[in-house]
């Protein structure tokens, strides 16, 4: 079986880092996988996926554009190669992920008499637009694979896609296993203090009024507590500064920007992770790596943030009402019995259940399930 993904993307956003490191734990079971991404365009300093697939060591393909921006030049090109590739590597599956990628890779194949089956990953966090186009690309698609059942129902529902052609799978995170300090000495925290954090996107749609607001509430509770916020926007006055101004809470919040190097030191020195809404991928790859970290979270019921945290035995699951989840941090915050449990529980829960390579054997399961049905002609 020879798999091909595509990803018409370079930065490390998104649906990069599962698609990436999904294809480096197929590669370890032994699948003969190539990746193909968008060439970074520039000197980047920041993570990349073309950095990331080298330094991982998994088999690449750099010659398709795989430009998702307009351009007529890039896209009949891909058409071509894509075509050209495929049947020149006698590929099985071609595994997409993002639109354009998709698009392209139905595109090319569409007129072919034997192809190779198409399978697309759903990675939106509020499932994939529902539009004449993506109806038609879907009717032309093999497999929809998701990571979260209540956006495979909702799926379903719209493209009235074979529950047989679908794959649920939990997501995937490496377990961070290096040093890692307390920072509460770079941020200005005093070591008696409570951290409360969040990372995200700072953009208005992702719930930071209520979290604000929250904070707040808290602060009239408590003392000794501070918030800390990661993350960056062009947005950041309307969602971050302003609010904070209005509220008059700004000496207690820490604006401590995109972190990379200390990264896992700053989410390990969280007493408690809040989040109302992922990110446009849906997979609230953050809150997974906090978790994993042994922090208990505090989450709304949006999205499938409810299938990342069991209410009550991991963390909280809310809805998104400041005074609930004001009551619900201050709970984990004043009981360190209880901080300790649901932060063992989450830790837990990303050791066994967000495995990648459990991931790849489902994965390769489905493929081969496809590829059976194929053969006999039920697709």
């Amino acid at each position: 079986m020879k798999i091909l993904q595509l990803l018409s993307d370079w930065k490390w956003t998104g649906p990069a880092e599962p698609v990436v490191s999904l294809s480096e734990a197929l590669t370890k079971l032994g699948a003969d996988i190539t990746i193909a991404y968008r060439k970074t365009p520039l000197d980047f300093p920041e993570r990349t996926v073309e950095k990331q697939v080298k330094e991982r060591g998994i088999n690449s393909h750099e010659k398709f554009k795989l430009n998702r921006y307009f351009s007529i030049k890039d896209w009949y090109f891909d058409i071509k190669a894509i075509k050209e590739f495929v049947a020149d590597k006698k590929i099985d599956i071609i595994h997409t992920n993002l639109s354009h990628d998709h698009t392209i890779a139905i595109v090319s194949l569409v007129f072919n008499k034997k192809r190779p089956l198409i399978i697309r990953t759903d990675h939106k966090r509020d499932g994939m637009p529902q539009n004449i186009l993506m109806r038609w690309l879907i009717k032309k698609t093999d497999g929809l694979v998701t990571y979260s059942k209540r956006i495979m129902e909702k799926d379903l529902n719209y493209f009235q896609i074979p529950v047989e052609r679908t794959c649920v799978i939990t997501p995937g995170i490496k377990i961070f296993k290096g040093p890692v300090r307390d920072l509460r000495g770079v941020w200005g925290i005093k070591p008696e203090e409570k951290v409360i954090g969040v990372i995200g996107r700072l953009k208005p749609d992702r719930g930071y009024d209520v979290i604000l607001r929250a904070f707040k509430i808290i602060r009239s509770r408590m003392e000794h507590v501070k918030l800390v916020i990661m993350g960056r926007s062009s947005q950041i006055e309307k969602s971050i500064i302003e609010p904070l101004n209005k509220l008059g809470i700004e000496q207690d919040v820490i604006l401590a920007g995109y972190i990379i190097d200390d990264y896992f030191s700053a989410i390990s020195t969280f007493d408690v992770f809040v989040m109302m809404r992922a990110g446009s991928d849906g997979t609230a790859r953050a809150l997974r790596e906090v978790m994993s970290m042994g922090v208990p979270a505090v989450v709304s019921d949006a999205g499938m943030l409810p299938e990342l945290v069991k209410d009550g035995i991991d963390g909280f699951v809310i809805s998104t009402d400041e005074y609930e989840l004001a009551e619900k941090i201050t709970m984990i915050l004043k009981n360190e019995e209880l901080r300790n449990r649901l932060g063992a529980m989450a830790k837990q829960k990303a050791i066994i259940e967000w495995d990648y390579l459990k991931q790849a054997k489902t994965i390769l399961d489905f493929y081969e399930r496809l590829l059976s049905k194929d053969k006999k002609g039920s697709l």
